[in-house]
């Protein structure tokens, strides 16, 4: 199945399409959210459906946001641009609305995951995409619950990182946060790079109409 159809502007029709859909969605995921801060009863919201369908979006999201970013030219650039919009947010957030402070949010964990890919991006490209897909794929399924609960999944066995880097208050970005962290909006590198990197292993076979 070829879904890597440009189109005149050189853009992959079937990409633009999915993250068209995946945003539209986590709009108004977001809007639902900000309507129950009003008191407005949306007794769905937190069902185990809607938690799946989110995560479902999410994982398009972001996995088409990596194969875009394999493509760019200039990958260094976009993501110090993107990580200083999430700085300008949390700024603005932690005067303006403290009682929502946005830290690390997703503008800033795209910012950070360009940045990472970009440095090690000549290593990356020496190793098979679909070796690094399986890769990634395995690591965003042994570590996908980490930032909600620390809980590493390694098949059958559970185990969670040492308790005293839970009292680190900066190793948030990691998805390791100390009890008195909060944030409005937060995605953290660990499990999300992962499948940030998917997208980005995937981005080889998109191109050569391959996948």
């Amino acid at each position: 199945m070829e879904i890597a159809e440009f189109n005149k502007n050189n853009r992959i029709n079937f990409l633009d399409t999915l993250r068209g859909i995946s945003i539209i969605y986590v709009v108004l995921y977001h809007f639902l959210y900000d309507i129950i801060l009003f008191g407005v009863d949306v007794p769905f919201f937190g069902s185990f459906f809607m938690e799946a369908v989110h995560n479902f979006f999410l994982v398009i999201l972001i996995t088409v946001s990596g194969i875009c970013t394999a493509f760019s030219r200039n990958i260094f650039k976009r993501g110090a641009f993107i990580y200083i919009l999430g700085g300008i947010i949390t700024f603005a957030t932690s005067v303006f609305m403290p009682e929502n402070i946005v830290v690390f949010g997703v503008l800033s964990f795209f910012g950070i995951s360009m940045l990472a890919y970009g440095t090690i991006k000549p290593f990356l490209d020496k190793i098979p995409w679909l070796w690094q897909f399986f890769i990634w794929v395995f690591l965003s399924a042994v570590f996908w619950s980490f930032d909600e609960n620390g809980i590493i999944n390694l098949f059958l066995i559970k185990f969670k990182l040492p308790d005293f880097l839970y009292e680190i208050k900066y190793l948030y970005p990691l998805g390791i946060k100390s009890d008195d962290f909060y944030s409005a909006d937060y995605f953290s590198l660990i499990p999300w790079f992962f499948v940030f990197l998917c997208g980005t292993a995937l981005s080889k076979p998109v191109l050569e109409k391959k996948a």
